[in-house]
């Protein structure tokens, strides 16, 4: 058999599996259950905000220029997502810290339960191991994108049905922005699946996991105020360690949502490489692990 029929096979049967257990039940619940809440919450802002009045469109869209142009330090970025229901952005924003422990808690123990009981000698006796190891990579990233596509159609739902925005402003933003949450799950799918083979238990699969994510978290929080800091004044002693930020998935945000195609498409490239390098990276593991 071909590696490329080994990882599709690896990959349905992993799909089928975590889909139809009480964890995949359970995480899909709790996906919608989010989108349902987040939605609740803003239909009660905006109607506490707005109190039976009327705005102007272009009243609206100045407010969301500004507020993003601040928040993304960038006035193009400000324009460009102005265009866009808020609601969608500040979505986008939560997943984007979210995402990486929602993965975790779906993926953590894909690699090493096959270590702990040595069901992988079985399943590789006539496979490669790094083909199971990418099957695997890639249920983790299906499952992710399916979640975040049903909470997200829940939300352009009760949008569309309450008569904030046409369904062709939801299903143009609403759809670019998950396809971006996507990219991104990428690469956590990957960290998640080489957090799970660096271990043979999955307790321990999932601390070790939760240990890397937070300190890639506060690692991309810690680089960015370095980075603004060292804006603010270049001859901080500080500075030096301004470009670090590149190594966190995290900080790609910016270059995602922005504009520039360019820098658009290089965020992305480097999200899937991510997802891709540490992929490899378990695969080596697995490899050389004596099971």
């Amino acid at each position: 058999m071909s590696a490329l029929s080994e990882i599709k096979w690896t990959w349905i049967r992993e799909l089928r599996r975590n889909l139809r257990s009480a964890k995949g039940i359970a995480m899909a619940v709790l996906f919608l259950l989010g989108g349902g809440a987040a939605s609740v919450i803003y239909a009660a802002i905006s109607e506490f905000a707005l109190q039976g009045e009327s705005i102007p469109v272009e009243a609206i869209r100045a407010q969301r220029e500004k507020v993003w142009a601040n928040v993304y330090g960038d006035l193009g970025v400000g324009k460009y997502l102005a265009d866009a229901p808020f609601f969608f952005v500040g979505l986008f924003k939560a997943l984007w810290w979210l995402i990486p422990f929602l993965t975790l808690l779906i993926g953590f123990e894909q690699v090493c339960a096959d270590l702990q009981h040595r069901t992988i000698r079985y399943d590789c006796v006539r496979a490669r191991r790094w083909s199971l190891v990418v099957g695997k990579s890639l249920a983790v990233w299906t499952i992710v994108s399916l979640l975040l596509l049903a909470l997200n159609l829940f939300v352009w739902s009760v949008t569309v049905l309450r008569g904030d925005d046409s369904l062709a402003v939801v299903l143009n933003w609403g759809g670019r922005l998950w396809l971006l949450t996507v990219v991104y799950a990428a690469a956590w799918s990957g960290l998640t699946v080489l957090a799970s083979s660096l271990t043979r238990r999955p307790i321990l699969s999932l601390f070790v996991g939760l240990v890397i994510f937070a300190g890639l978290a506060l690692g991309d929080l810690s680089t960015w105020a370095i980075h603004e800091a060292a804006a603010r004044d270049s001859s901080m002693w500080i500075a030096k360690f301004a470009p670090a930020r590149y190594a966190f998935p995290g900080f790609y945000q910016l270059w995602v949502v922005t504009p520039r195609a360019p820098e658009m498409i290089g965020g992305i490239v480097i999200l899937l490489a991510f997802g891709a390098a540490s992929t490899a990276a378990a695969c080596w593991l697995v490899n050389r692990s004596d099971v």
